[in-house]
């Protein structure tokens, strides 16, 4: 609608005007809890009339897209480092215990919650879930790739995409910090680790042997290809359907060092 929409990190969200700069509204959804003055993370989601926002205040709200009038909040165990996803009037927010929370989108109730395996060692950044029909694929921390049934949160299938190396210990964070894609029936998803990989949606198994590739990012499908760019800065062009790598290009070539 001509706006744009922002959160600082005392978790005030504000309408932008897109031509002009101005500040429509504002709305603080921060609790003024004693011991937490700022918050990081956190996200923004849009459905309808409605602004969906979650935070590190460990809070997820519901608020008016003209008037920025707050119609509903409920509090979480633990931060949101991630935006939500809200798909089927059912609101998805990741916490940073690897908590996967829902609401009802327009009451605030919660409902179903899945809890993945705590990772203290993570990235400082979160992905949100990815939804396609019944199903919800989640990103964990852990490493772990869950799908689960949007009904009722049962668990459908899961896939470790982890791995250490001898070579260095950063490879122990086994965090899949971007958003898992859902394309043409299968998932795509990497993670910190070194290990990006194509799994079936409906048997939630490997398409073709996962890629030594560590990445931040979430890829992006198109066509018969998924590109994805590496933590070492290469994009890398990769076959759907075989895992065959078609090329690889550093961002970084040419640069000073």
């Amino acid at each position: 609608g001509g706006r744009v929409f922002v959160m600082d990190g005392e978790a005030t969200v504000a309408a932008i005007d897109g031509a002009s700069g101005q500040v429509v509204w504002r709305a603080n959804l921060n609790p003024n809890r004693r011991r937490d003055r700022y918050a990081s993370g956190g996200g923004l989601a849009i459905v309808g009339n409605r602004l969906f926002v979650t935070t590190g205040f460990r809070t997820v709200s519901a608020v008016d897209l003209n008037t920025g009038a707050v119609i509903w909040t409920q509090n979480t165990l633990s931060p949101i480092h991630n935006a939500p996803t809200v798909v089927g009037g059912r609101v998805y927010a990741i916490t940073v215990d690897n908590q996967l929370d829902t609401f009802d989108a327009a009451t605030g109730q919660p409902g179903w919650r899945y809890e993945a395996l705590v990772e203290p060692a993570r990235i400082l950044a979160a992905s949100s879930p990815a939804v396609s029909g019944d199903t919800v694929v989640a990103a964990f921390s852990s490493g772990e790739l869950v799908a689960l049934s949007a009904a009722n949160g049962a668990e459908l299938w899961s896939q470790q995409l982890s791995r250490s190396s001898r070579t260095t210990a950063l490879s122990e964070i086994r965090d899949i910090p971007g958003r898992p894609v859902i394309f043409r029936g299968e998932v795509l998803a990497g993670s910190h680790s070194g290990v990006f990989a194509s799994v079936d949606l409906r048997t939630g198994q490997f398409r073709w042997e996962p890629l030594p590739i560590s990445t931040l990012s979430s890829p992006w499908a198109a066509g018969d290809v998924v590109y994805v760019t590496s933590k070492a800065g290469e994009v890398v062009c990769v076959s759907r359907s075989s895992g065959q790598v078609y090329w690889v290009r550093d961002l970084n070539e040419g640069r000073k060092q």
